[in-house]
């Protein structure tokens, strides 16, 4: 369900960048969450509409499941834009990095409802991937 959807400067990063920038998120959210990898999505796409201002390389909108505490947040967001300013060989203050909540009785995995962060479900949830 974690679905990480990153806007770069048009040839900033080469595609073999974009992949290994895929893992780091997915270590990156993994880590820090403990979710199934195989549950992570990321998307990678060029800014073909000039959104990027203000000098900034790339921006990553994040939706994770809601209940995740600020600590985890924040550690996800400072992570996932320096691996994006590492891969493309920019200045992470350039890279903008937020995230959005939904609640996991709105988002489906696999067919099925996703369990809140922390509930007794979530062990049964996670043994699916």
């Amino acid at each position: 369900m974690p679905f990480y959807h990153a806007i770069v400067r048009p040839g900033l990063l080469s595609e073999p960048a974009r992949q290994a920038f895929a893992g780091d998120v997915v270590d990156i959210h993994c880590g820090v969450t403990g979710a199934p990898r195989s549950f992570v999505h990321v998307l990678v796409s060029e800014d073909d509409r000039g959104k990027l201002t203000d000098g900034r390389s790339a921006e990553v909108a994040g939706t994770i499941r809601a209940g995740r505490s600020a600590e985890q947040k924040s550690e996800i967001a400072t992570r996932v834009s320096a691996a994006l300013a590492d891969r493309a060989g920019v200045d992470a203050d350039t890279v903008h990095t937020t995230s959005r909540n939904i609640d996991a009785s709105y988002t489906m995995e696999g067919g099925v409802l996703l369990p809140e962060p922390g509930s007794p479900e979530e062990d049964a949830w996670k043994a699916l991937a």
